[in-house]
């Protein structure tokens, strides 16, 4: 896999000097992309997951990922910095080695600490990837969050019915070699009926295109933390769910960009 992907790229650079088209290139990237993400979604027995990536160009650097081993559910989004066939080349080799890893370590520090070691000496010095990354036990019904420089991890509790943003830090993969000693795991207080909102900047940096004058301003976090909390609630329950919140979300971002 990796050497059809490498021998590709050994020919992208004279293609662009010579003014060529790139087609099959791109071809190829785009119907990788489709077998490893648009495989069937992990099905969660205690949590109810709804979950889409929509690449902007033929192929995209923003993407996310559902991993089961054990009694753990690996559950991950990325953005790899760039564009280009390297910024998914790069996207693709993080994410084949963090599913291996997910089988040999428990904690998502691990596994992220130990993938970054085998990245950062095959990869430019200016290609990154950042990551929000959370592991659900299923036996102890407790969630953990591991940060690699990605967007805030926006959690709605249905006990006061408001949303909260975690802050994510650290360094994203890519940046140095050893991160083993800087990657923490952080449980996350989550009870039922809360919801977890885990998101690119795809999102939060989307333009209003109708203005089109030199003022287009970005959707913003506050307009994505509006969409979560003013979603509707079931009939009678008062309560949540991720379908709802991802239809609203939805609706929201398009009405910002189109209407």
């Amino acid at each position: 896999f990796f050497d059809t992907v490498l021998n590709a790229l050994k020919n992208i650079k004279e293609e662009f000097i010579s003014g060529k088209a790139i087609k099959w290139e791109v071809q190829l990237a785009t119907e990788l992309q489709e077998k490893l993400l648009n495989k069937k979604q992990e099905n969660i027995p205690s949590l109810q997951v709804i979950a889409k990536s929509k690449p902007a160009w033929e192929i995209g650097w923003d993407s996310y990922d559902i991993i089961a081993w054990n009694d753990n559910y690996y559950i991950y989004v990325w953005d790899a910095t760039g564009h280009g066939v390297w910024a998914w080349f790069v996207m693709v080799m993080v994410n084949a080695l963090v599913s291996w890893f997910s089988k040999v370590f428990r904690k998502w520090n691990e596994i992220l600490a130990n993938t970054n070691e085998i990245l950062k000496p095959r990869v430019k010095s200016n290609i990154l990837m950042t990551m929000l990354l959370l592991r659900w036990n299923e036996t102890e019904k407790r969630l953990f969050m591991t940060w690699a420089g990605h967007e805030y991890l926006i959690i709605y509790k249905h006990a006061l019915k408001k949303c909260f943003k975690i802050k994510s830090w650290w360094l994203a993969l890519g940046m140095t070699k050893n991160i083993h000693k800087i990657l923490k795991e952080q449980e996350i207080k989550f009870e039922k009926n809360d919801i977890v909102v885990l998101y690119t900047d795809g999102i939060t940096e989307s333009l209003n295109r109708r203005l089109k004058d030199g003022n287009e301003v970005m959707f913003g976090e506050q307009r994505l933390i509006e969409s979560i909390e003013n979603s509707p609630t079931l009939p009678g329950l008062g309560i949540k769910t991720a379908r709802w919140i991802f239809n609203n979300i939805t609706i929201e971002l398009s009405k910002f960009l189109w209407y």
